[in-house]
């Protein structure tokens, strides 16, 4: 009877252990909201996945463009830029400005969270010390930080133009003393909603055309709803059916933050519906990630 003893055999096959720094909890957090960022500008990809981002990003700041050029050309030749009624930093966001930024954020936010769900690899970032609200959230700063500055830097140049070309811009500055508070609140506000309502939508599809479609298709139509439903009621009613539009909120805000008086309702009506949303938007997030990592 013989004796059998186990054999086995070493191979080297190169592989050599990590020897670099173990980073924790925030860290991770960190880079992936550093990911979220280039993803939103489209860096480190193609030049088509350039195109889109840089092209809405491009419409985003032609109104602050086109407005800095004619106020420079009638400030070279002595004249008065009110006269030309254009619009004012409280009123950037009140008109056509408005839809380069929700469709940003419609096209874009998508590329937060669904392609990491469309290739499965949720489960590779959800290792410890990472948790899935870690995930969301990274998300969601990265996308915001972006929307923040697309919002920001169109008034910032549009600021910084009329201080500039006024007659005496320490006495224009002067007149102006909370004006760049109300800019960075404005900025604040509509991007926390949109990044919010973007991150939402998308947490519900891995492709990244429907999730696209439908969060523009709730921005644009709510507001054709909201008008729709106001016109045809009177009274409080149409005020409060005009909270129908999810922006609604942001441009009754808006106008209380730059002292332009609120809408019918209470301000804090207006102030607790884009409250809401957001929340509502966060809720979301949690509940489609709650149990990913289980």
């Amino acid at each position: 009877m013989t004796n059998d003893s186990a054999v086995g055999e070493v191979f080297d096959l190169g592989y050599r252990p990590y020897e670099g720094t173990h980073e924790g909890r925030v860290q991770a957090i960190r880079a992936i909201w550093r990911d979220s960022i280039r993803a939103s500008l489209g860096l480190g990809r193609s030049v088509s996945s350039k195109l889109l981002p840089i092209g809405i990003i491009g419409l985003a700041f032609a109104p602050a463009v086109i407005m800095t050029v004619i106020i420079g050309f009638v400030a070279s030749f002595g004249g008065d830029v009110e006269e030309f009624g254009l619009p004012t930093n409280s009123e950037y966001y009140k008109g056509l400005a408005l839809v380069p930024v929700m469709l940003f954020a419609a096209a874009i936010s998508p590329e937060m969270l669904c392609p990491d769900r469309r290739s499965g690899v949720l489960a590779l970032y959800f290792v410890r010390p990472l948790t899935p609200l870690d995930y969301v959230a990274a998300r969601w700063l990265g996308f915001f930080s972006v929307s923040l500055a697309i919002l920001w830097l169109p008034q910032l140049l549009l600021f910084a133009t009329r201080a500039f070309t006024a007659e005496s811009p320490f006495d224009w500055l002067r007149d102006h003393p909370w004006l760049l508070l109300q800019i960075a609140g404005s900025g604040f506000s509509m991007a926390a909603l949109l990044t919010s309502i973007g991150m939402a939508v998308s947490s519900f599809t891995d492709r990244r055309p429907y999730a696209a479609a439908t969060a523009l298709g709730l921005l644009i139509g709510s507001i054709a709803v909201g008008a729709i439903a106001s016109e045809v009621t009177t009274g409080t009613t149409s005020d409060w059916l005009r909270l129908l539009s999810v922006v609604e909120s942001f441009l009754r805000v808006n106008d209380l933050i730059f002292r332009l008086g609120g809408g019918a309702l209470s301000s804090v009506v207006y102030v607790g519906h884009l409250v809401a949303i957001v929340l509502l938007g966060w809720v979301a997030l949690w509940w489609r990630y709650r149990g990913v990592a289980s």
